[in-house]
């Protein structure tokens, strides 16, 4: 099963989030509310606003549903921000400018608006978005450390109009549940950071050449103790540049080592354990008692769909059908 698409995100923003701004005309309330979720900016209008914006909050994260209604440009009051913005249209079209590039949204695009360059947005009065805010530090630490190195790398994503990644969306989709879902509050997935990581590896940007660092073959001591640091972790969600980092070696290294043991990237042996983990504790498990939705966030898949559809895949039962089999005990029904 698919991630929802931008529109179906979208329509969870509006319905969890915090409405900020409702249909409004009003310019001043509606640059202080865009400034608080997002960043500091101006707003010049070309026709009368009826501008909406919803909020909704996930960690370090932010995903705002953001409509002018009205031809709007949009500048920076400072060149340097405080953040990095995952624009995912859902409607109209939109030119974005960053510094000397520019780029033309629509919606099945994405792009990525760096902060440290003078920025403008010509939006039509149809344009409306979903817009993803994630913290510079984060970001810039999370390039170091698919680098190899310590502290912080700032990096400026290509402004471009890129196809839709399954994996961001999936992501973007998880921290909307992360965000409205009571039984997935306070777990420790660190969803932030597996987006950031994602958008790294999958969009253009300056230290593109530097991401993953050396490829050297580690030793098999080095992706046992990956393993063991994953396994013991299985519930989590983290990305894979935090294992590396615990294992002394880069991630490209983590990725030849896990290719030459199983024949699998990491992402992918980690997958396959949690399946595994997920199909034993379903086998063993009193249905009055445990549910699939706990399950499955127990061995650490926040998205229910791809659980369940990865699930039947490998052990071609539905998890449901593997839960309806067992008693209390753990034995199969007669």
């Amino acid at each position: 099963m698919n991630p929802v698409p931008a529109t179906g995100i979208a329509d969870l923003v509006r319905l969890h989030g915090k409405r900020m701004v409702g249909t409004t005309d009003d310019v001043d309330e509606v640059v202080g509310a865009c400034s608080s979720a997002l960043r500091p900016h101006t707003l010049r209008v070309h026709r009368r606003l009826s501008a909406r914006l919803d909020h909704l909050a996930s960690g370090t994260i932010s995903l705002n549903r953001l409509q002018y209604g009205a031809d709007v440009t949009i500048s920076e009051i400072a060149p340097e921000q405080d953040e990095f913005l995952l624009s995912l249209p859902v409607g109209g079209r939109a030119r974005f400018a960053y510094g000397a590039t520019s780029a033309v949204l629509e919606p099945g695009t994405a792009s990525v608006v760096s902060p440290y360059r003078a920025f403008r947005l010509d939006l039509d009065g149809q344009f409306d978005q979903v817009v993803v805010r994630l913290d510079r530090q984060l970001v810039e630490r999370t390039a170091a450390q698919l680098a190899g190195t310590s502290g912080t790398l700032p990096v400026q994503f290509d402004l471009k109009a890129d196809k839709l990644s399954r994996g961001v969306l999936a992501l973007v989709e998880a921290s909307v549940h992360l965000a409205t879902d009571p039984q997935l509050g306070g777990r420790p997935w660190h969803l932030e950071a597996l987006l950031a990581e994602s958008l790294l590896l999958g969009y253009p940007n300056t230290a593109g050449r530097k991401l993953g660092g050396t490829a050297e073959t580690p030793s098999s001591a080095r992706v046992r103790r990956a393993m063991e640091y994953l396994q013991a972790r299985i519930a989590e969600s983290f990305p894979l540049a935090e294992v590396a980092q615990h294992c002394g070696v880069s991630l490209r290294s983590l990725q030849l080592g896990f290719r030459r043991e199983t024949g699998l990237s990491p992402g992918e042996w980690l997958r396959m354990q949690r399946l595994d983990r997920a199909h034993a504790v379903l086998s063993a498990a009193d249905p009055s008692a445990t549910t699939v939705t706990a399950t499955a966030t127990a061995c650490g898949f926040v998205h229910l769909g791809d659980f369940a559809a990865q699930f039947k895949a490998r052990f071609g039962e539905s998890p449901s059908a593997v839960l309806r089999k067992t008693d209390g005990g753990g034995s199969l029904r007669r």
